[in-house]
């Protein structure tokens, strides 16, 4: 990050020992009005990429594209590309810490799906592969975090892209406290998918 990037760490307690204090850095990337690069590190609580996601969605800025993966047991390290929807604040004054920490008061549109692959967690260390592919618009990433969130499984690592007006994103999952999910798990969760794919 260079010296005009704004950067901010955790003003909260010290954290347990082990713990990475989260942080974050944003600037703005030359030639591409409205865009920006965030980046993200240290602890953050189970759940955090959806509320981010879904936080952001409500100052009408999007994730394009990116990349978060855990680790260790306690620190994650990510990278987004955020986009200010037209008539959006600065992003810059955004405290993205506080997003990743608080519900938000975002309310879920459907997701439609236009296809999805599932690989099972002997493919990936234990974790379920799900590939995504939908219409992108603003908050699809949230309410699909928000989708797995309420299924008890959370992304231990996750890529994001935006291909012209289809979202093309890609979760290792786990369930709660890392814990493999099950085959009754995983079976579930592909019926629930089947259900939003587009007709």
């Amino acid at each position: 990050m260079n010296s005009l990037a704004t950067m901010r760490r955790s003003t909260t307690d010290t954290l347990h020992a082990g713990f990475q204090e989260p942080g974050f850095a944003i600037e703005p990337i030359p030639g591409h009005p409205g865009a920006y690069r965030l980046e993200m590190s240290g602890f953050l609580a189970p759940g955090w990429s959806g509320r981010l996601a879904a936080g952001l969605s409500d100052h009408r800025v999007g994730i394009v594209r990116g990349s978060a993966e855990k680790i260790n047991a306690s620190s994650w390290r990510s990278g987004f590309e955020l986009k200010s929807a037209p008539f959006a604040g600065n992003p810059e004054g955004i405290d993205f810490l506080r997003l990743a920490t608080a519900e938000s008061n975002h309310k879920a549109a459907r997701i439609e799906l236009l296809s999805f692959t599932m690989e099972p967690t002997a493919y990936h260390n234990g974790s379920l592969f799900v590939e995504i592919k939908g219409m992108d618009r603003l908050g699809f990433l949230g309410d699909l975090l928000d989708y797995f969130s309420m299924r008890c499984l959370f992304p231990v690592k996750m890529t994001i892209d935006t291909q012209g007006a289809t979202a093309v994103d890609r979760f290792w999952l786990r369930g709660l406290g890392g814990s493999v999910p099950s085959v009754a798990i995983s079976d579930a969760m592909k019926k629930n998918l089947e259900q939003l794919l587009a007709r």
